[in-house]
């Protein structure tokens, strides 16, 4: 079964059916990697902090990660059980460290 695409302004999706539409227009093809990168760019995530130095990262539907911060540096988790979570990277700031783990491939 597939689902419409809505483009509205405020959809997440809108953008992966410019793609899908501009692709038919020049006759190219793409690839779903492509629509994918688009839609996930367009993830909207939460924080929650869990004590000052710890924060949950989450979509409406799954947790993506933790941002833990050590000395000066954040370090973003990727998993859904902190005690399990791989290390995806050293960031400078939290922002950079979540949105490290916004963008990161499943």
């Amino acid at each position: 079964m597939i689902e419409p695409i809505e483009a509205t302004p405020t959809s997440s999706t809108g953008d992966a059916r410019r793609i899908v539409e501009l692709a038919t227009a020049t006759n190219t093809t793409m690839s779903n990697e492509l629509l994918l990168d688009t839609l996930r760019r367009n993830a909207q995530v939460t924080t929650r902090h869990i004590r000052k130095d710890f924060a949950e990262v989450a979509t409406a539907t799954a947790v993506l990660g933790y941002v833990c911060r050590q000395r000066k540096d954040f370090i973003a988790l990727r998993g859904d059980d902190p005690a399990w979570a791989q290390e995806v990277g050293r960031y400078a700031s939290e922002s950079l460290a979540v949105e490290a783990l916004r963008m990161r491939r499943a």
